[in-house]
């Protein structure tokens, strides 16, 4: 059975993770304490785990990398990390971008006090 939360994003349970990955249950257990920064599912009241899709892929990436690619999992850890933060890096503009939008917005903002004052 599939629980909802707030934004009607699926959860699945931890049986459901394991058929979906084919990573064995006690894996993604021992995995959440070695990748707390990454993987954190939301627990019922009843204590039990529930995953977003979004766990689901950290799960995915963490097993390709120990599986595939043979990193251990400090390894993978420090693979993840690098990751984030490219991606951290990556979505934040850089100053030719701020720049350009800033006179982006210093135009409009004239063009829309001069066509306030002459009309």
């Amino acid at each position: 059975m599939n629980f909802t939360k707030a934004s009607d994003e699926i959860l699945y349970s931890i049986a459901q993770v394991n058929a979906i990955t084919s990573v064995a249950k006690p894996t993604i257990r021992f995995w959440e304490k070695e990748f707390k920064d990454y993987l954190n599912p939301m627990r019922t009241e009843g204590n039990q785990r529930r995953y977003t899709r979004s766990d689901i892929e950290v799960i995915e990436r963490i097993n390709h990398l120990v599986r595939n690619e043979g990193f251990t999992l400090e390894g993978a850890r420090k693979k993840l990390e690098s990751e984030s933060a490219m991606e951290t890096t990556s979505t934040l503009p850089n100053d030719s971008q701020l720049e350009k939008l800033a006179d982006t917005m210093s135009d409009y903002l004239l063009k829309r006090l001069l066509a306030k004052t002459s009309a």
